[in-house]
């Protein structure tokens, strides 16, 4: 995705998220909690590998040092 490199940019991408006015998002809830909202929500990256889960010391094990090689 490319965008967002100006205030109108974040703008019209919050506004489409939530389905808020132009003048909901700037006289509505304040404009850095809707930033930080919109920064941290859950989003698919594609092409990267899900984290791996461990189950026990063994599973530990393994992950760290596959990472390591």
């Amino acid at each position: 995705m490319d965008g967002l490199h100006s205030p109108w940019g974040t703008l019209g991408k919050i506004m489409s998220e939530r389905g808020y006015t132009r003048e909901q998002v700037l006289w509505g809830d304040s404009f850095l909690n809707m930033l930080m909202e919109s920064a941290d929500s859950p989003k698919y990256v594609k092409g990267q590998k899900p984290a791996p889960i461990a189950n026990s010391t063994e599973d530990i094990k393994r992950i760290l040092k596959r990472e390591t090689d």
